[in-house]
């Protein structure tokens, strides 16, 4: 859509061009050496042409010409703050996008020299579940050799008690700390499997995206 600005830049090259013709036709002499002359709008719409440019019209755009009136530089209007803002805002997000595309196309080099087919990610995957899972079984372990020690002091608290004697410090301490090591193996635990399911995702994703980029059929993620 053509705007103000476009419609009075035209009239300002016509204004040149009737310019140049006016003084053709008085026979003006066009000096050998072309000298360079300000062409730009003034605060009542007319097209100036002058050897000086007032500082106030500088930051409104404006052309460099010669004396032949051939446009030599544009030099475009400053822009508000507000389209400074919107021409920032517009560079970094073109920028985000560029580094995004970076990663990305890091990521599947990557994924492609780990990797040569989906089954490949499937097999990786399962392997580091497999790993995680084990990590778990040693917790559990761990975890039944303190539910063991567990009894065998309370059995120790619960034949004191019935003898009527009081119970040691020492023994209170042990099941207390007992009790903080099984809060701790639980939530070792629950972060392990969260960690299962992250992994499950992560890979799913990572076949998805080997399948992708070697133009393979997809199958199943177990195969």
């Amino acid at each position: 859509m053509r705007t103000q600005s476009d419609e009075l830049m035209n009239k300002a090259a016509g204004f040149t061009a009737a310019f140049v013709l006016l003084c053709a036709s008085l026979g003006a002499a066009v000096p050998a050496v072309a000298a360079e002359l300000f062409r730009y709008i003034n605060d009542d719409g007319v097209v100036v042409i002058s050897s000086n440019l007032p500082p106030r019209y500088a930051s409104r755009g404006y052309a460099v010409i010669d004396s032949r009136g051939r446009v030599l530089r544009e030099v475009p209007r400053q822009l508000t703050a507000e389209e400074v803002r919107a021409r920032q805002a517009e560079e970094a997000e073109r920028e985000a996008e560029r580094q995004a595309a970076d990663r990305r196309r890091a990521q599947d080099e990557e994924l492609l020299r780990l990797y040569g087919s989906p089954e490949e990610v499937s097999r990786a995957g399962n392997r580091r579940i497999e790993s995680i899972e084990a990590h778990i079984a040693s917790i559990r372990a761990g975890m039944a050799r303190l539910h063991t020690q567990q009894s065998e002091i309370e059995a120790q608290a619960a034949e004191l008690e019935r003898a009527g004697r009081p119970i040691p410090e020492h023994i209170v301490t042990a099941l207390a700390r007992i009790d903080t090591q099984l809060e701790e193996r639980h939530a070792e635990i629950r972060s392990r499997e969260e960690e299962i399911e992250r992994t499950r995702e992560s890979f799913a994703r990572d076949r998805e995206r080997v399948a992708r980029l070697l133009g393979v059929p997809q199958s199943s993620p177990d195969g």
